[in-house]
């Protein structure tokens, strides 16, 4: 992993313009970026498993984890820029148990003015295309709210298959949902 290094770039429509997204590695001058987008996904989205928005000093300790567990081979992590902006993200964490290796968790955030033009699924392609082939990931898993049907269709589309729910697995605001359990064999 290089940081900053361009993995693709991809057009889009956005209103009735095209335009270009980088999906890249991220880097060290990234962090203000990457805390101002988790902060505007966690007020946009009831998807989360977050709530609350992260302080500066979280996602700073949560950035240098996870690029120590890039260079570990231990964590994929790749974001989407337009003109400057972090607008999407995603991320592949290998297991920590010894029997469990070969297993990663899968996890993708994307700013609501850019979904469902086709981003979420050329992140996910990336980020599971380079979880295999660095990090030697066999099996990618996911959880996801019973009621975000749009991410269960990408899912779907990208290969994922259903492997049960845990009732009330979820509990945001004191209201309960199911929790889906997906997974995607890579190898």
């Amino acid at each position: 992993m290089k940081e900053g290094k361009t993995v693709d770039r991809v057009k889009i429509k956005k209103g009735n313009k095209e335009i270009e997204i980088v999906i890249r590695y991220p880097k060290k001058s990234d962090l203000t970026k990457i805390w101002k987008f988790y902060n505007k996904v966690i007020k946009e989205t009831p998807f989360l498993a977050r709530i609350t928005p992260v302080s500066r000093k979280e996602e700073a300790k949560w950035f240098r984890e996870t690029m120590e567990g890039m260079r570990k081979k231990n964590e994929i992590y790749i974001v989407a820029e337009h003109k400057e902006k972090i607008v999407g993200s995603a991320t592949v964490t290998r297991e920590g148990l010894q029997t469990h290796k070969h297993e990663g968790v899968y996890g993708i955030c994307i700013l609501q003015e850019y979904t469902g033009k086709g981003l979420g699924k050329r992140l996910s392609w990336h980020v599971l295309r380079i979880a295999k082939d660095s990090l030697n990931i066999e099996i990618v898993k996911l959880s996801v709210y019973k009621n975000n049907r749009v991410a269960q269709k990408l899912y779907k589309k990208l290969g994922f298959a259903y492997a049960g729910k845990i009732p009330r697995g979820i509990k945001r605001k004191g209201k309960y949902t199911d929790d889906i359990i997906m997974y995607k064999v890579l190898r």
